[in-house]
């Protein structure tokens, strides 16, 4: 007998009133209302839902009958797998526990295995690296210290047995390393050798240039006492030149200072003269003068009853007063 698909049993188990086709026909049926237009239509809309929902709620009950079969048998199908594999399940798991058991032994076998090979060969490329930093790390240093990393190095004993398949990268590795450091004290000791002959010129530099600039600055000392002499005897010269020029100067001032001294006293004696000349020549009206002073003076007796009169002439004698004493002192 041929067995059925999924698909085959569940249209057998979902078993209803409408075959396919019925379903098809009736889905086919009212294709042809596209809108409503009065109340005839509205009806037999209304009557077509109705016709499709008698068929859609009868569908679903025989699904949902279907399902509920074929839940139950999902369950006891489940349940009765259960109690199978209750059966041999225990032996299996106690089986696969000893395998476990071995694989992960072998793995852990494999994995301190693996790490102490790993751990060999780190100390087997560390001995390598080592042994290029002898050669490697030579930079600023002297051609001494260069011969200590050479010895170091050609001391290194190299085996197959501790290297192993390492040991062709560990012979070119220390070869090269001594091609290195031979080559880098040779370079250095040219180095040094020069550095020590330019050194030795240039302390002879130092010292030839020292000599000359000791030279040189006795030199400059005695120039410098040739240049204080001669300013010396520049200063003295024109200290005693500027002296005599001051002497002149004074003799000079003085000689001008009796001149206008000289001049003003006969200035002064000349207008003397001059003076006296011009008193003596109006010696006689200044006789005259007072001669009529002293009489107009001599009023001064006469009583005055009017008060403007006795002002005018008291105003008139105290000019006379004043004008004699003015002459008597010319």
């Amino acid at each position: 007998m041929k067995e059925l698909t999924v698909n085959e049993r569940a249209k057998a188990a979902l078993s209803i009133e409408h075959t396919e086709k019925e379903l098809s026909e009736l889905a086919k049926k009212f294709v042809d209302i596209s809108e409503i237009k009065d109340s005839d239509d509205y009806s037999l809309v209304k009557g077509a839902c109705r016709e499709f929902q008698k068929v859609r709620v009868s569908i679903e009950k025989a699904g949902k009958s279907a399902r509920d079969d074929a839940n139950k048998f999902s369950k006891a199908v489940l349940s009765e797998q259960k109690r199978l594999l209750n059966i041999v399940i225990p032996e299996e798991d106690r089986l696969k526990a000893l395998r476990k058991e071995v694989d992960d032994r072998a793995v852990r076998e494999a994995a301190e295995k693996l790490k102490k090979e790993e751990e060999r060969k780190a100390q087997i490329e560390g001995e390598i690296a080592r042994i290029r930093s002898l050669s490697e790390s030579s930079f600023g240093l002297s051609s001494k210290e260069l011969k200590a990393y050479l010895d170091q190095l050609n001391n290194v004993q190299i085996t197959e047995e501790e290297y192993q398949e390492f040991f062709d990268n560990a012979v070119l590795a220390k070869n090269a390393g001594i091609k290195k450091l031979s080559s880098s004290i040779e370079e250095k000791e040219e180095l040094e050798r020069l550095r020590a002959l330019q050194e030795e010129q240039e302390k002879k530099q130092a010292e030839e240039q020292a000599r000359i600039d000791s030279e040189n600055e006795k030199i400059r000392l005695a120039q410098e006492a040739i240049e204080k002499e001669k300013r010396e005897i520049e200063a003295k010269k024109l200290a005693e030149a500027e002296a005599t020029a001051r002497k002149l100067k004074e003799e000079n001032e003085k000689l001008e200072q009796e001149k206008r001294e000289k001049a003003i006293a006969e200035q002064k004696k000349a207008e003397k003269e001059a003076e006296e000349d011009r008193q003596e020549s109006l010696k006689p009206e200044k006789e005259k003068l007072i001669d009529w002073i002293n009489k107009c003076m001599s009023i001064s007796d006469v009583s005055l009853t009017d008060g403007k009169l006795e002002k005018i002439r008291s105003d008139f004698l105290e000019d006379l007063s004043f004008y004699i004493k003015k002459i008597e002192g010319c």
